[in-house]
């Protein structure tokens, strides 16, 4: 398949490093989607436009999902960035992404607005209740998303080497 471009923002708020304090911002996908309708998502995600740059593009997505203001979305920190290769939604072909992560410590009592009617509604989740729900393997989450959390739990310690099957996830990340 051909490759494409994307963003996608993990909106955090706490900065304790305790699963049962600190919280992201996840998104229920509107049940009219074409893709994924009704799954989970991250607070703000979308494709890159032709010569659009990502930091743009953070700030454009922001307003238009979540009606973050400029003022706070361009507090964003870039993150990184995940590839793969998955079968896409048709089943019948691969699409090869690359995604630009960002990182964006919301300030406490901000509440996003669904903008664009690509939202159903976004709920605060500890992150720890995050990780319950990854790893439950339940089917309700964007599947890409679950690649960029994951990277983010790694890199701010929420999952450490301690734990059972570290090497192996953060092996797979990095292949």
């Amino acid at each position: 398949g051909i490759r494409a471009y994307g963003c996608h923002l993990n909106g955090l708020t706490g900065s304790s490093g305790k699963l049962d304090e600190d919280c992201l911002w996840v998104a229920r996908r509107s049940k009219t989607k074409a893709t994924y309708p009704g799954k989970l998502d991250h607070l703000v995600a979308g494709g890159l436009g032709n010569n659009e740059k990502p930091s743009d593009n953070i700030v454009r997505e922001c307003y238009e999902e979540a009606s973050i203001p400029a003022e706070i979305s361009e507090k964003a920190r870039p993150a990184g960035l995940i590839s793969y290769i998955q079968q896409d939604e048709s089943e019948w072909g691969l699409k090869r992404d690359v995604i630009f992560c960002y990182d964006l410590d919301l300030p406490k009592g901000f509440k996003p607005i669904a903008n664009d009617g690509e939202v159903e509604s976004f709920d605060l989740w500890d992150i720890e209740k995050v990780i319950n729900s990854l790893a439950s393997d339940s089917k309700e989450w964007k599947p890409n998303v679950a690649l960029v959390i994951i990277d983010m739990l790694i890199r701010r310690g929420y999952l450490t080497p301690e734990e059972s099957g570290y090497v192996e996830l953060v092996g797979s990340l990095r292949q």
